[in-house]
């Protein structure tokens, strides 16, 4: 039988694209269904979901055989020009305890070296390389924290850019690594209490199980430098081995702040607990905050003065600020009101306040003191956002980033006591984006809500309606869209083309968006997206032959459903590392996490309206689908690679027309790709390469602008 599989998996279809050059590999197809609420699902590409077997393997390697067809004439010039304009000469400086910190490429060397220094004037010194820790896989520092006493730092550390972490600890002073190993962490931060770090780890054997199905046994832990992590001190375990949970640590590291959720008579209520420090096993966590309302959200801020802050848009839906008794549970008063911009982030530095509120056209930083008087702001251009902020908590120094959708980041100093302001360093670039501007635009969705939108264009643009653009969504978890950098767009928009970005609801752009956007809901979300695109198409900036759509992860859930309802609206679609089945999204990895998000198959409502829009499930025989791109890695297991696979191989089967449908497979990669410089530039250059292909505009394309 399995000789006769691999037959069938290495012949060749009649099927096949373009100019007939070439052809789609043969995908089995296998007699597998199931019976769901009463409906029969046909699942015929099943045996994809195992990755790692040497059929997928070999299926793999016949699908990046129709990839190298694809090879735009732009894909080798854009790798030079790539390479070249992402050396961006800036200082990456950041505040950790008494140091600043840098990361810098060196030659021969995958991911970057650590360096540090005393003073921000000074020069940086080397600190450590993690590219010597492995071989054979390449190794990136995730995360830095330092220890109290300044002299310790803890490395969160990632092989081929994966979301399973281990952590080492460096002697600051001797450049040293200490023998402490901690394993298996995940999706976790990392704060120091006294001699020690607190971190989340799951309760698995091998990473590998992520792959084959579910992992389970989320609980926080306490490691004592200098031990085994088999000693390590289990501090906090949920109710249940499926629920999740955060931690953090008060700046000034009198709390160890749990957000969790348990049970009460069938109700799910959330809860904000503390339990002071330094730890002690017989203090118990003391619940700060009890809600049974989940459209409310708590964040603990920390310690101010004699208060403690918390961030939430309880009765203040743009967000407000709240003292809390620490010994008594929801005892909160207003310390800030809420303003008529949305807070977006506080963080406390030295003895002020940093508080950044957006309204609808910009942002803006606000300072204030012990009391909640607001003490000093100051906006940054519009299309720009705050990117970072940090300090020490007995500093009067902060630094902070900002960027744009044309300009990397600008990175500035502000005294908190004298309110002066300074560019830390300059930003030098080596292309041009002088010419370039960014205006936020506002639409209807089909049901009439008003939808903000961000525009990127060359100021001299002509709206013809024949610009080539793409239009980027993600629309999920909250999660706001504001203005990114990306060096591939610079050469993009300065040959003319548009760059869009939506705040499709599902984000966390305004009060209660995330809400209208998740789970039943979650429909709204495809519908701002496919109404940007009509917009741009009404507006004269494109037309739909010139018009692509992309998006990562949730983004590339986006892009794969709308272009299964609405074929006819683009040309291209790029999706990375997107969530595609989501009648099986939840099995592996901790998926179940994503059932509040999505929607659970066992609620018949839920079914009803995941089969509607699942892009594996709604691909239709003999529809011309947008020429589309799939990027997945091996590494990822946080949407496995194998949604991207089955949703190719029904496009493959399915589809009609000339447009060709096409998986771009990155090894050694994790869910946002390599942290292998050379790797990001080979992926950067083929996705464009293949955007410019098939919008019909390689040999238009110009590189050198300055």
């Amino acid at each position: 039988m399995k000789h006769l599989f691999l037959i069938a998996l290495i012949s060749f279809s009649i099927t096949c694209f373009g100019q007939k050059d070439y052809k789609y590999p043969h995908t089995l197809t296998q007699e597998i269904s199931d019976t769901i609420w009463g409906r029969i699902v046909y699942d015929p590409y099943r045996w994809l979901e195992d990755i790692k077997s040497n059929e997928t393997q070999e299926w793999i390697k016949l699908q990046d055989k129709v990839k190298n067809k694809c090879y735009g004439i732009t894909y080798y010039p854009l790798i030079k020009y790539l390479s070249f304009y992402s050396h961006i000469d800036y200082k990456p400086i950041f505040r950790e305890g008494k140091y600043y910190f840098m990361y810098r490429y060196e030659e021969n060397n995958q991911t970057p070296s650590l360096y540090f220094q005393k003073n921000e004037d000074k020069g940086p010194k080397f600190l450590f390389n993690p590219n010597l820790l492995d071989k054979n896989a390449s190794v990136a520092i995730d995360e830095i924290s330092i220890s109290s006493d300044n002299k310790t730092l803890a490395l969160v550390l990632s092989k081929n850019s994966g979301d399973w972490k281990t952590i080492r600890f460096l002697d600051i002073e001797h450049k040293k690594l200490l023998t402490d190993t901690i394993n298996f962490v995940k999706y976790s931060p990392i704060y120091w209490s006294d001699n020690g770090v607190l971190y989340i780890k799951y309760d698995v054997n091998s990473i590998s199980e992520s792959f084959s199905g579910i992992i389970k046994g989320r609980a926080l832990y306490f490691h004592k430098i200098g031990t085994s992590q088999n000693n390590d001190l289990l501090i906090y375990k949920p109710e249940s081995e499926f629920s999740d949970f955060s931690f953090e640590v008060t700046p000034k590291k009198q709390y160890l702040v749990i957000y969790h959720s348990v049970k009460n008579n069938e109700k799910r209520v959330n809860k904000v607990s503390l339990l002071n420090l330094p730890l002690n096993t017989d203090k118990l966590f003391q619940d700060l905050i009890i809600s049974t309302n989940n459209n409310v959200y708590f964040n603990v801020i920390g310690e101010f003065s004699d208060k403690l802050l918390v961030y939430t848009n309880l009765n203040a839906e743009n967000g407000a600020i709240y003292n809390f008794n620490p010994n008594k549970t929801n005892s909160g008063d207003i310390f800030v009101p809420q303003y008529k911009e949305q807070l977006e982030y506080a963080k406390i530095i030295g003895d002020k306040l940093v508080k950044i509120y957006n309204d609808t056209q910009q942002s803006y930083a606000v300072l204030c003191d012990s009391t909640g008087k607001d003490l000093n702001a100051w906006e940054i251009p519009e299309g720009y956002t705050f990117s970072r902020f940090s300090g020490s908590i007995s500093d009067s120094i902060a630094i902070y980033y900002f960027n744009s959708f044309f300009s990397p980041a600008s990175i500035y100093k502000i005294n908190l006591n004298t309110f002066e302001r300074t560019q830390l360093s300059k930003t030098y670039i080596w292309f041009n984006n002088k010419n370039l501007t960014t205006e936020k635009v506002y639409y209807y969705s089909k049901d009439s809500t008003k939808i903000p939108m961000y525009i990127t264009y060359r100021k001299d643009i002509k709206l013809n309606g024949n610009n080539p653009t793409i239009l980027y969504g993600y629309g999920g978890f909250g999660i706001s869209m504001e203005p990114f950098f990306s060096v591939p767009n610079i050469i993009f928009l300065n040959n003319g083309g548009v760059l869009a970005a939506p705040c499709l609801r599902g984000g966390g752009d305004f009060p209660g968006w995330h809400e209208k956007g998740m789970r039943l809901n979650k429909q709204n979300t495809f519908d701002d997206f496919i109404s940007a695109a009509q917009y741009l198409i009404d507006k004269n900036y494109t037309n739909s032959n010139k018009l692509a759509a992309m998006g990562g992860s949730n983004g590339g859930l986006v892009v794969g459903t709308c272009m299964t309802q609405r074929p006819d609206l683009f040309k291209v679609v790029i999706s990375k590392s997107g969530v595609l089945d989501m009648l099986r999204y939840h099995l592996y990895n901790i998926g179940y996490n994503y059932l509040e998000e999505y929607g659970n198959i066992t609620d018949s409502l839920d079914f009803e309206n995941l089969i509607k829009y699942s892009p594996v499930n709604n691909v239709k025989k003999g529809v011309e689908y947008p020429a589309t791109l799939l990027v997945a890695s091996d590494n990822d297991d946080r949407v496995l690679p194998f949604e991207s696979f089955k949703f190719l191989s029904e496009l493959q089967a399915k589809g009609g027309g000339e447009n060709p449908y096409v998986l771009y497979y990155q090894e050694k990669s994790g869910h946002s790709g390599s942290d292998v410089f050379e790797k990001r530039i080979e992926t950067d250059a083929f996705i464009y390469s293949f955007i410019f292909k098939y919008l019909g505009i390689e040999k238009k394309i110009k590189y050198d602008e300055n």
